[in-house]
């Protein structure tokens, strides 16, 4: 149940004794804006390096040791519309402890220091702290341009979405870092801080009572939060979007997305999670199989969903010289599904595979938290593993097939090696 702490501010807490740790989420949410990925991921770095209480990561992490080797992270994403700053702790449950020591009180403290006590000199983060953080995020962003799977990635989604604001990724941009400066960050931390939805999870076996006093360590002022939707839809192009660029590549990345109407746990959700997985999200795959590893076309080939974003993106890594072939044999699998050109026994195991893994999962406390986060804004989230069970072993071919049929190739990025020959 997702208690109202004050206005905007929200505890959800999932009583659990499945766990011999309890898990502590606080996350601030606000619609994605263009800028705002950039600043929150560089945020993160720089809230999670020093504060007023703690002047270094030496520091830090001697607290975390004094509170039983507690875990914490700190990090920026989204989900569709949504951009999410999220904080988190995992620490001992209370009962395995031998002493009296609070440890509950003590995470949120924790998370209280870091959070809302940032390392601010004169009305703007600390030079210093705030350089380092910046400068690891240039080197972190150049890394990905190295890493030309992951640059392939990033180009498909530049060429794919029509908003800027989806097309950016999750650490954000190089040119928009570079304009970024110690007091316009913390402007946007205030405004953050003051004006997003916060919501706090808690997953273990946890005193509800206990818990929301000890959230008084954490004086959120009530707030009036208008979010969007969390799914992002985009209409069609009415053909399809194409670049290749050329780079001294051994390998070539030819990249491809459709729009995939389907939506985190919508309508055809199911159905359209074992057509991908018979397509390219497993090892069983018709990607896998047929162009890794009979045709030999391609060094790995495989598809994912975005479901907050109706998008099924598929990641190859080829000779150039091959580009044309590929893209026909990866149509070539699509169409097999259509036509329900499949083995029974690997539809089957595919779809054990989706169980087992889903069942896997929520041995997880994150995954729970997670999936608890989900539900307040998608309700028919499914976290019950029978529930899901059975919605798994009741698609049928034929929806399957219909899914597969309502893919839509939106466009293609082509990465091309500078020494090939013509593709």
């Amino acid at each position: 149940m997702n208690q109202k702490i004050t206005d905007g501010v929200y505890l959800n807490i999932l009583q659990t004794n499945q766990f011999k740790t309890v898990r502590l989420t606080v996350q601030l949410i606000a619609p994605v804006t263009a800028d705002g990925m950039t600043r929150r991921s560089l945020l993160a770095s720089v809230l999670g390096a020093s504060s007023q209480a703690y002047r270094d990561q030496v520091a830090i992490a001697n607290e975390l040791q004094a509170m039983y080797g507690a875990g914490f992270n700190m990090n920026a994403y989204r989900q569709g519309n949504l951009a999410i700053f999220s904080i988190s702790m995992r620490i001992v449950s209370p009962q395995y402890l031998r002493d009296t020591i609070d440890l509950q009180e003590q995470a949120i403290a924790f998370i209280g220091q870091l959070l809302l006590h940032p390392d601010v000199v004169d009305g703007q983060f600390n030079p210093v702290i705030f350089n380092r953080e910046k400068e690891n995020l240039v080197r972190y962003i150049e890394s990905v341009a190295d890493d030309k799977q992951s640059y392939a990635a990033v180009e498909l989604r530049k060429l794919y979405f029509k908003d800027a604001t989806q097309q950016i990724p999750n650490y954000g941009d190089a040119a928009d870092l570079a304009t970024i400066t110690p007091d316009e960050l913390y402007a946007y931390y205030q405004s953050m801080i003051a004006n997003d939805r916060v919501q706090m999870t808690f997953v273990g076996n946890i005193d509800e009572a206990k818990t929301v006093a000890d959230l008084a360590q954490l004086p959120f002022a009530p707030r009036n939060v208008e979010l969007p939707t969390i799914f992002y839809q985009q209409s069609l192009y009415p053909q399809v979007q194409t670049k290749t660029e050329v780079q001294t590549v051994q390998q070539g990345k030819l990249n491809m997305a459709y729009q995939m109407p389907a939506y985190f746990y919508q309508a055809d959700y199911y159905a359209t999670m074992v057509m991908n997985a018979l397509f390219g999200g497993t090892p069983l795959s018709l990607l896998f199989t047929n162009v890794r590893e009979k045709a030999s076309l391609a060094y790995y080939a495989s598809s994912a969903i975005d479901a907050f974003r109706g998008v099924i993106t598929v990641q190859t890594g080829i000779e150039s010289r091959q580009k044309d072939r590929v893209l026909e044999i990866i149509e070539a699998q699509r169409q097999r599904i259509i036509a329900g050109d499949f083995e029974q026994a690997v539809f089957e195991q595919t779809k054990l595979a989706l169980i087992n893994q889903f069942k896997s999962s929520l041995d997880s406390a994150a995954y729970l938290g997670q999936q608890q986060f989900n539900r307040l804004f998608v309700p028919e989230t499914e976290i019950d593993a029978e529930r899901f069970t059975q919605a798994i072993l009741a698609v049928s071919k034929q929806a399957v097939q219909e899914q597969a049929a309502k893919m839509q190739l939106q466009a293609i990025y082509f990465l091309k090696g500078v020494d090939t020959d013509e593709a």
